[in-house]
């Protein structure tokens, strides 16, 4: 699949944030599931959709707080790697794509902002046209749709034609594992080690026990 068709295919995908009712067909593990299979490596495509997936799994969208696009950041890690794959180095391609994973996520971010913004102005055209309800919801996908387009395509088309200088850094897939988890300790600690919750984070622990012993 080429870079335009797999941007088509982010962009519907990431309608699932908000715009369609979160489903969580966009979330990484899900989403490398279905970018690994249409590259022919599922197993792979889950691999990268789980580590990104450990990486923004702090980042909840609390009250107006709006945190880096862990969505889009899956759709961009995996794509990318198996866009680069085509003539890099599996290393080269593996650090490549988690950095635009990163930029992906903080730009992805800053976009939901400004969609954010143009939906607020389609709510008050609503309530002072209720006969455009319609036309507003329909613009409403759009927006989403266009965002998605918007930060899609021109890392998927670099990702298509990028060749990395050997000179550029590697990194395995052990280590990618390595800092990956360590971040996904870290924000469990954040999100679940709490007084209010630590029971419950030691039944699901025990649970988990039991089922590899048993």
């Amino acid at each position: 699949m080429n870079a335009i068709l797999l941007s088509l295919l982010g962009a519907v995908i990431i309608l699932d944030k908000y715009a369609l009712g979160e489903f969580g067909i966009s979330q990484p593990i899900v989403t490398g599931t279905i970018i690994g299979a249409i590259f022919g490596d599922v197993w792979f495509g889950i691999f990268l959709g789980a580590m990104i997936q450990l990486v923004f799994l702090g980042g909840l969208p609390i009250g107006r707080d709006i945190p880096p696009d862990g969505q889009a950041a899956g759709i961009i890690g995996v794509s990318c790697y198996f866009l680069l794959r085509g003539s890099n180095s599996m290393g080269h391609s593996l650090f490549v794509a988690a950095v635009l994973a990163l930029a992906g996520g903080i730009v992805g971010g800053a976009l939901e902002i400004y969609a954010r913004r143009f939906n607020e102005k389609l709510y008050h055209r609503f309530m002072h046209h209720e006969e455009a309800l319609y036309m507003c919801h329909t613009a409403g996908l759009l927006t989403a749709f266009v965002r998605g387009l918007c930060l899609f395509i021109p890392l998927f088309v670099l990702s298509e034609l990028l060749i990395v200088p050997d000179v550029f850094p590697q990194i395995t897939k052990e280590t990618l594992t390595i800092i990956c988890i360590s971040m996904g300790f870290a924000n469990s600690f954040y999100l679940f080690v709490k007084k209010t919750t630590a029971i419950f984070l030691i039944i699901g622990g025990l649970c988990g026990l039991a089922l590899v012993v048993f």
